[in-house]
């Protein structure tokens, strides 16, 4: 995706999505190429074999219009230090994504910028973080 093969990171994910079905990353992570390629989502279709009682669901719920931003924040708020840490770093990242698919720069690299500064150091969410601030840095 960040090489700028969008094609070829839906094929790759959604090969993924077929290993693993019932992963909402992997179904986050095709809606959000999807938005970038312009075609239809599928993440409404998939959400109905998730487990929408725990956690990414709020972030799911989001994606699909059914929830805020600050509501997915005040969810992944609640827990254990470590899971908080953890599920905050994720709703600040795929929070970033939408925000960036809706045209929001700003807010979207506001996200990655939290992203960044609250996730740990090699967690997947902030290193997808900091590569969308650089590429947004290299827009025009």
């Amino acid at each position: 995706m960040y090489a700028g093969s969008l094609p070829k990171a839906l094929t790759d994910f959604k090969r993924a999505a077929e290993l693993k079905p019932r992963s909402e990353y992997t179904a986050l992570w095709i809606d959000i190429l999807a938005r970038r390629n312009n075609s239809p989502s599928e993440l409404a279709a998939k959400a109905v074999q998730f487990d929408m009682s725990r956690w990414p669901a709020p972030i799911v719920r989001l994606y699909l219009g059914q929830a805020t931003l600050d509501e997915v924040l005040a969810a992944a708020a609640d827990g254990e230090a470590k899971i908080k840490t953890e599920q905050l770093c994720a709703a600040y990242f795929f929070g970033g994504e939408l925000a960036l698919s809706q045209g929001a720069t700003d807010e979207a690299a506001r996200l990655f910028r939290l992203a960044v500064d609250n996730c740990a150091k090699t967690s997947l969410p902030r290193v997808d973080a900091l590569a969308e601030l650089k590429a947004l840095s290299a827009m025009p």
